[in-house]
Parts: structure tokens; C-alpha cells; sequence
């Protein structure tokens, strides 16, 4: 059985699914609390031990486990920066990832709160130099969104682009402003025209 929670943070209602391995997906705040499960629902299928969507999902009580990923969840997103923000504990369901996306995301989250890093040093970190491609891949198909902060990689140029979780881009500049960076530019036109007006799916928390 795979379960999920929705929790409350600075942003929004975030979803967790897990299972008898580590946790499977986590979605951020989308526009209603539906389209978050359902967001991180897909997740955790592609991810899963089963490519098939599972027999049963439900929306259980979490373990001591999961409640003590979402309260440093909860933690890092309200600003926080110490031991109980530290999303580096948190445990993964990893067991379906290729050798490469596991050595990516074990890199990625290497990468210090608040620094950015291009798909280019990613990959050459994770042993691949030449696979700045294939990185931008797996940081878009990221099931674990801020635990794996793919919202600090960004392109050789340092421009923010490439985000495929809710509010796109936008949310990609409020999560490292929320670490304390603040983004050099940030141009509109690269941007769909709603995040351009600067919809958000949910309430920034600065």
C-alpha cells in the first residue's frame, strides 16, 4: 500500500506519498489541494517499486519518519536554516533510479542552501562531464522537489529557467529567495504569461 499526507507550510499544502522504503514523491503547493495529490500521485508511480499504480493509496497518519520530514519540511520553508531544517536527513525511496539520476540527485543535494549550480557542474560532479542534457532531464522529473533542490540548478547563465513544479519559474526564484538568495535577473519573457503577471499557486512566504 502506498499512503499520503498534506501538510501546511509558509507556501502552501504539500503532499507526501511514501511507502515500506523511504518516501516516493512529494509534490509542492499546486492551485487546490486535489491537483497537489494528484501531482504527487504521478510521481510516485513513475518512481515506485511497481510501474503499475498501486492497488491502494490512502491518506493515513504518518510515521514518526515521515512527520519528522515534513516538520523539517515545514522548518526549511518557514526560513529556517538549522539541524531541524536540515532536509539532508530525510530518507528517499531510491530503488528505482538508474545508476546516473542516482549519482545526479545524491549531488544535488550536496549543493548548499541558498548556492546555485549549473546542469553543466552537476553533471560533471555526478562523474558525467558532457551530460548537461540528461541532468536538465532528471531535475525535471524530480520526485522529490526542495529534498532534492533542483530549484539550485540552473543554466550556464545563471538564469532561472526549466522548474516543471507548479508556478514554473516564479516558484523556482521564491523557494531560493525563501534560502536567502536573491536572483541577479530574472526576465519576464522567458516566462509563461501568467507567471510573467506573477501568479503564484500559492502566497509567497516573503
Amino acid at each position: 500500500m502506498v499512503s499520503y499526507t498534506l501538510f501546511g507550510t509558509a507556501i502552501g499544502k504539500i503532499a507526501l506519498f511514501w511507502g515500506d522504503a523511504g518516501i516516493l514523491a512529494l509534490a509542492l503547493p499546486a492551485q487546490t489541494d486535489a491537483t497537489t495529490v494528484r501531482h504527487a500521485s504521478e510521481m510516485a508511480r513513475r518512481n515506485g517499486p511497481d510501474r503499475e499504480p498501486p492497488t491502494e493509496v490512502a491518506l493515513s497518519e504518518a510515521p514518526a519518519p515521515i512527520r519528522d520530514a515534513a516538520s523539517r519540511v515545514e522548518a526549511h520553508l518557514r526560513g529556517e536554516a538549522g539541524p531541524t531544517a536540515d532536509l539532508a536527513a530525510i530518507e528517499l525511496d531510491e530503488r528505482r533510479l538508474t545508476p546516473f539520476r542516482r549519482r545526479v540527485y545524491t549531488e544535488a543535494r550536496r549543493i548548499p542552501r541558498g548556492q546555485l549550480v549549473s546542469y553543466a557542474e552537476l553533471a560533471r560532479r555526478a562523474g558525467s562531464p558532457g551530460a548537461a542534457r540528461a541532468v536538465g532531464r532528471a531535475m525535471a522529473t524530480n520526485p522529490w522537489p526542495l529534498v532534492v533542490p533542483c530549484h539550485r540548478v540552473v543554466s550556464a547563465e545563471g538564469d532561472l529557467h526549466g522548474f516543471s513544479a507548479p508556478g514554473g519559474t516564479r516558484t523556482k526564484a521564491t523557494l531560493l529567495e525563501i534560502e536567502g538568495y536573491v536572483p541577479k535577473r530574472q526576465p519576464a519573457e522567458a516566462l509563461p504569461p501568467a507567471e510573467a503577471q506573477g501568479t503564484l499557486p500559492f502566497r509567497s512566504a516573503r
